[in-house]
């Protein structure tokens, strides 16, 4: 027998993990969880690109995703190396026509039914924030407020990552929405001037980087002390469609739980992992140093992926029997 045969694989193992937390049925959980979603009245959650999949916006690492185009036009080994910071400082133009490419989908879809769930919990007075690690803006376009510091510190939607549909100066930090115009420009890798500081660098869109140099303009760092008073205050925290694959969702999952520990309130919080995907809970899980004190419920079986990119959504307000879901 070869050492191939031998040796188990990577996802048998990971499904071998699964198994072990699993102490309820699927749909006594899924009951479990719609019932806190029913009792709590200051829900936090914080949302990744599965959200959007059933708007028709692309993944990132998915088969067909972000990454594998942009290893494809530029060559790269890794796709995920054009939304760093070190390639958009070389090759700002060539980048700038790429997120052009993201913006014209972002136009072109429509909020889904887990962005009009999240509203809904907004307009029922339920929802304390919304933080996003999306840059379509699709939660504005579902009515959501996006926050920002002094012109709007009530804001329901947390913007992590930024707005694809947003142009930023990382001199003045003012932000201008984009126009056919400034797409037309981008598209043709030709800068974008700020019309407030002539002579100064060319603008760039919104959208947080890998080691962004400039990260205080896309999102200030004082997000951070908002983020803590509202997890504190939280009563159950949502993690959707969130596949726990970058280190940037398992630092905020990190983070999250530090703030309840540090008041004494990790028990009191329930929180739920949900996506249709079996590995998200085993991403975040790997990634965190005492898996045991995760305390998951229930895991249910696993959604099939799409060919192309996308996937089925996420929803906070309407979980099927095909969802991953754990209580952590």
């Amino acid at each position: 027998m070869s050492t191939k045969d031998a040796t188990p694989s990577a996802r048998t193992l990971r499904k071998r993990k699964q198994a072990e937390p699993s102490l309820a049925t699927p749909n006594s959980n899924v009951q479990k969880l719609l019932g806190l979603a029913a009792s709590s009245c200051k829900i936090v959650v914080f949302s990744g690109s599965g959200l959007s999949a059933a708007s028709g916006m692309s993944m990132f690492s998915t088969k067909g995703g972000l990454y594998e185009r942009a290893q494809r036009r530029f060559k790269l080994q890794d796709g995920k190396k054009l939304f760093t910071y070190a390639f958009y400082e070389k090759q700002k133009l060539e980048a700038m026509s790429f997120f052009a490419e993201i913006y014209a989908e972002a136009i072109k879809a429509k909020p889904g039914p887990g962005h009009w769930a999240i509203a809904e919990m907004a307009t029922a007075g339920r929802l304390r924030r919304h933080y996003t690690l999306n840059i379509d803006g699709l939660a504005e376009a579902a009515g959501m407020s996006a926050w920002h510091p002094t012109h709007q510190p009530q804001g329901q939607t947390v913007e992590m990552h930024g707005n694809i549909r947003q142009l930023v100066c990382v001199q003045c930090k003012g932000v201008q929405a984009l126009t056919a115009a400034t797409v037309k420009r981008m598209k043709a890798q030709r800068p974008i001037p700020c019309p407030v500081c002539p002579g100064g660098p060319a603008m760039r869109c919104r959208v947080m980087l890998y080691d962004d140099a400039e990260d205080d303009a896309i999102m200030p760092d004082d997000v951070f002390d908002l983020m803590e008073e509202d997890v504190q205050a939280a009563d159950l925290i949502l993690w959707v469609g969130i596949s726990f694959e970058q280190s940037a969702s398992t630092s905020y999952f990190r983070r999250a739980r530090a703030f309840l520990q540090s008041i004494g309130r990790l028990g009191a919080c329930a929180q739920a992992v949900i996506n249709p995907s079996e590995d998200s809970l085993w991403n975040l899980t790997s990634a965190c140093s005492n898996m045991g004190s995760m305390g998951v419920l229930e895991t249910a079986s696993r959604a099939p992926e799409a060919e192309d990119g996308k996937a089925e959504p996420s929803l906070p307000g309407a979980f099927r029997p095909n969802q991953t879901m754990g209580l952590v």
